[in-house]
């Protein structure tokens, strides 16, 4: 699979230090599943390098969703050791 920036949600599975969407974006929540290892990471910017959200696994499995509701201009997932994160807009 790969990222899939045409539905709502954004399907992100492939980490890069590209620029994902360069528009001003509304992101309502983002859900993280499937982290394989404790202690793989998955991080959100935006196009000034500005984290917009950021975890840590605590273990196999991991879930986690997070309600955000904030304007960011611009995507970036720097870092996304495994999983999927799924990026709802508004």
């Amino acid at each position: 699979m790969s990222n899939d920036l045409t539905s709502d949600p954004y399907i992100v599975d492939t980490a890069a230090s590209t620029v994902l969407s360069t528009i001003n974006l509304y992101i309502k929540s983002i859900r993280w599943v499937g982290a394989t290892t404790a202690g793989h990471t998955a991080i959100i910017h935006d196009q000034a390098s500005n984290v917009i959200w950021s975890s840590v696994a605590s273990g196999a499995n991991y879930v986690e969703s997070e309600i955000v509701e904030q304007w960011v201009n611009g995507l970036i997932v720097l870092t996304l050791a495994s999983g999927v994160l799924y990026i709802q807009i508004g």
